[in-house]
């Protein structure tokens, strides 16, 4: 199935600030550039790239009502699930929006910790939205140098560099991405 990117670019654009539509199409030009190194379908890239912080910029009421209808845990309000939760969302609006697929799903939904077991689909979001042209961090050089050679060593120094920043804040950090780190170390050693 192909998704019509030009219907999904006018419909973000309505829902998010400039600066965030902006960011989506930064990522989607990124992703676009793995999936064509990478070999995989460009239009679920480039679709998945653009809906991936659909629900980033939504009020907590929003939130509120979408946790309700989807039937999701209230602990999602929590403020360490705060950068979780418009994955989720996202994930769970593009599904009923636009017919999106599992794998485009999981793709959106774990695109800020990763997850063990991803599918390159899923390495290939999570990458461009920390490496897209907008961002500029210490360490993302290295970064963007990996993802064209290595996806599993991209994301394991996205990861640590992202471990080491929340730590360096004294923020929480998602045992879902220590316990991606972990998977990505072991299946890049074997």
């Amino acid at each position: 199935m192909k998704y019509d990117l030009e219907k999904i670019k006018a419909d973000i654009k309505e829902s998010l600030s400039s600066y965030r539509y902006n960011h989506s199409i930064n990522v989607m030009e990124e992703a676009i550039k793995l999936g064509k190194h990478y070999h995989i379908d460009i239009n679920k890239c480039a679709a998945c790239a653009l809906t991936h912080d659909l629900a980033k910029e939504f009020s907590e009421e929003e939130n509120k009502n979408l946790i309700e209808k989807y039937n999701l845990s209230k602990d999602l309000l929590n403020e360490e699930n705060k950068n979780l939760l418009h994955g989720i969302l996202s994930s769970l609006i593009v599904k009923e929006k636009y017919n999106f697929t599992d794998d485009m799903c999981a793709a959106i939904k774990y695109h800020t910790t990763g997850h063990p077991g991803m599918s390159l689909l899923a390495k290939i979001i999570y990458l461009a939205d920390k490496i897209e042209k907008g961002k500029n961090y210490p360490g993302i050089t290295l970064e963007r140098t990996l993802a064209y050679q290595n996806l599993n060593k991209a994301i394991i120094t996205c990861l640590n560099n992202q471990i080491k920043n929340l730590t360096l804040k004294q923020k929480p950090i998602n045992n879902l991405a220590l316990l991606t780190k972990e998977f990505l170390e072991k299946e890049t050693n074997k």
